[in-house]
């Protein structure tokens, strides 16, 4: 049972490993930023954000649009192919999907003293894509004892407007949900990339694309 489990465990991660591998590099968007004295700052890193935020002035829900834009225009690439990447690893090379971006983004606004819960839904439809379902992981914002949808997804979302519709009961997003939505995603993720490496057809959108582009 043992020298089983072994040759399971080995033949598992033959498979994985290759595709970890082979995931695209950090791909930052070298952002910048302009200070109060006129100078650009560049934003490589949720301290970055924080601290432009910070510097801004911004109150309220401007400063929770200004930070949600300048998270979004962190990202490059749209990626399921980077399951392991922190948020903040994720914010940093650029790429990552809505569980990696979003919490970024609630790193960010609970930083600077907003109330955030993350929050998922198995299935929502998208505005640009109304026959397409998709699982997604947002925030809710409370500002002043008002409660929005906030994502960084697309370039022009702002609190309350974030282009998409959950279509599934929404539920806050914990530790054990994050790790199940990652091992769920996996086995697609690897069949996905050997079906690309057998078949010399182009990577699925869905898997890696440029950021705020539609799968």
């Amino acid at each position: 049972m043992k020298r089983s489990l072994l040759v399971l465990a080995a033949s598992a991660a033959a498979v994985v490993a290759p595709v970890i591998m082979a995931a695209p590099g950090p791909h930052p968007a070298g952002q910048t930023v302009q200070g109060r004295d006129g100078r650009r700052r560049r934003i490589d890193s949720i301290d970055d954000v924080v601290a432009a935020v910070e510097e801004s002035g911004a109150q309220g829900w401007e400063l929770v649009n200004l930070a949600t834009g300048i998270v979004h225009r962190m990202y490059t690439h749209y990626s399921t192919w980077h399951l392991w990447l922190t948020p903040a690893q994720s914010a940093r090379r650029g790429q990552g999907h809505s569980q990696q971006y979003n919490l970024a983004l609630g790193a960010v606004l609970r930083r600077l003293g907003v109330d955030v819960e993350t929050v998922h839904a198995a299935r929502v439809r998208m505005e640009h894509h109304p026959w397409y379902h998709t699982g997604h992981t947002w925030l809710r914002v409370t500002v002043g004892g008002k409660t929005l949808d906030v994502c960084a997804s697309r370039p022009g979302n702002r609190a309350g407007e974030v282009g998409f519709l959950p279509v599934t009961e929404v539920r806050p997003l914990g530790p054990l949900t994050r790790l199940d939505n990652a091992l769920a995603l996996t086995p697609f993720v690897v069949t996905s990339v050997w079906k690309t490496w057998l078949t010399g057809r182009g990577v699925q959108r869905w898997l890696y694309r440029p950021f705020g582009q539609s799968a």
